[in-house]
Formats: structure tokens, sequence, C-alpha cells
């Protein structure tokens, strides 16, 4: 019976933890892919690029189901989107494809490990 209650309590206090994580934190890599994203956006913006506003539109999508969004700071989606439809005004391939990545959904795999959640 000690066991038994022993083992109980080890399996409360450590399932305490997990239950006061609200969101999972940002692995390195995907912070890397989020400040990636505002670089090419800055260097897209600079250049009036459409395939680096593009490039940053793809890695972006990315980060949408990781439930990991960029800070406030960062450029939203529908900014970037009206900078990258500006740059590539005129040009109906590369408007179409802007338009593709515009509903692209991230390929982005999560998994719950020891209390953190891991995505790649």
């Amino acid at each position: 019976m000690k066991t038994f209650l022993t083992t109980s309590c080890l399996l409360a206090v450590t399932a305490l933890p997990l239950a006061a994580q609200d969101e999972p934190a940002p692995s390195p890599g995907l912070m890397q892919q989020a400040v990636l994203s505002e670089q090419l956006i800055a260097l897209g913006r600079a250049r009036n690029d459409p395939v680096l506003l593009l490039a940053a539109l793809r890695l972006r999508a990315s980060l949408d189901d990781t439930g990991v969004a960029p800070a406030d700071s960062f450029t939203d989606k529908e900014s970037l989107l009206e900078a990258a439809r500006a740059a590539a005004a005129g040009q109906d391939a590369l408007l179409g494809l802007i338009e593709d990545a515009a509903t692209e959904k991230g390929r982005t795999f999560c998994y719950p490990s020891w209390g953190r959640t891991i995505c790649f």
C-alpha cells in the first residue's frame, strides 16, 4: 500500500508542471524561421522584389500550424500580402504564386514530449 501511495504522489507532483504550461515554447528552429522571414520581408521591400516577399510568405506559412505566432512587432500576413502583390503588379505568374502562397497551410509536425511541444 505504501508503494501505491508513494507512486500516486510522485505521479501527481510530476504532472503539476505539465498542467501549468499554457503555451508551447517555440523551438530555436521556429524562432530562426520567424526572424529569417522578417529579414526577407525587409529586403524584399527595400528592393521591391516580389520573389523575396513570396519566399517570406511561404516561410511564414510554415509557422501557421505550430501555435507559435511571431511577435506583435513582426509584419502581419495581410501587410505582407499587400507588399507582395504591389511588387508583383503586372506579373500574372507571380501574382498567381502569391495567391497560392496566401492560402498555403504549414507542413510542420508537432508532438508533445516531456512537458514541451516539439515541432519540426
